[in-house]
């Protein structure tokens, strides 16, 4: 399950924040030429301030699908996207947005490249922001944004056997989000993950409900550790021990 990602206030001091002015005069001229293409950004966002920041406000893993960088490579994502959108031909991409804070993420290459993408469709009939000082807030966008939502409101699990530990919405938005393949959430090795995890979940419970005061001591040690947010998949573990009362 994606989480709900709390930061700090960013560095001020890197690359990003020294050149963003420059670049954005840059990419204005091309956007008035009608010359922009996606190697015309400058990848400021690859500075290493920059990475370590979003890195560790993840807590090291994928803002997607939560798995951590000991068994992923990470991008830099840009949660609006910067160059194009593939729902909308004619739209130049969200090119202002493309050296701001409130608009990067750190998520695995599968996510990004291979779901992600281009991709950010809008609930029908809202109104999508074509220029620099659009209303954003007109937007409704499908995929939920860590930064300013939490998705364990619109995420949940089916633990039947046949689907264990596959992602479902709990609304309109969380099923169509999924549907359309946003994220890499249900691809099938981060459900294979997630169902390894879900094994231990189960041992965990059985331990917190049935075992003898050492048992239950380790059980809920582990439960703890499960539901941190440091953890990977935390937002699943969350919803299991939800479900069975234990937290």
């Amino acid at each position: 399950m994606m989480i709900k990602i709390e930061r700090a206030s960013p560095p001020e001091d890197t690359e990003l924040d020294k050149k963003r002015k420059k670049e954005l005069r840059k990419i204005r001229k091309l956007i008035e030429s009608g010359e922009l293409k996606s190697n015309d950004f400058r990848s400021l966002w690859s500075d290493a301030k920059v990475k370590k920041f979003l890195y560790e406000s993840q807590h090291g893993k994928c803002c997607y699908c939560e798995r951590t960088r000991d068994k992923i490579e990470v991008d830099v994502e840009h949660f609006r996207p910067k160059a194009e959108v593939e729902e909308a031909e004619d739209h130049p991409g969200y090119w202002w947005l493309a050296y701001s804070w409130e608009n990067l993420l750190i998520a695995c290459k599968k996510c990004n490249q291979k779901y992600k993408k281009s991709k950010f469709p809008l609930k029908h009939g809202s109104e999508r922001a074509y220029e620099e000082n659009s209303d954003l807030g007109k937007e409704e966008p499908i995929l939920i944004n860590p930064l300013e939502e939490d998705p364990e409101e619109f995420i949940e699990y089916d633990l039947s056997a046949k689907f264990m530990a596959k992602a479902v919405g709990k609304c309109e938005r969380g099923r169509r989000m999924i549907a359309d393949e946003l994220t890499g959430i249900n691809d099938e090795k981060v459900m294979e993950e997630r169902a390894q995890m879900y094994k231990e979940y189960r041992i965990c419970a059985y331990l917190k409900n049935n075992g003898n005061s050492e048992q239950r001591s380790m059980g809920s040690e582990s439960l703890c550790t499960y539901i941190s947010l440091c953890s990977e998949f935390s937002g699943f573990a969350r919803f299991y021990f939800r479900k069975k009362g234990l937290i």
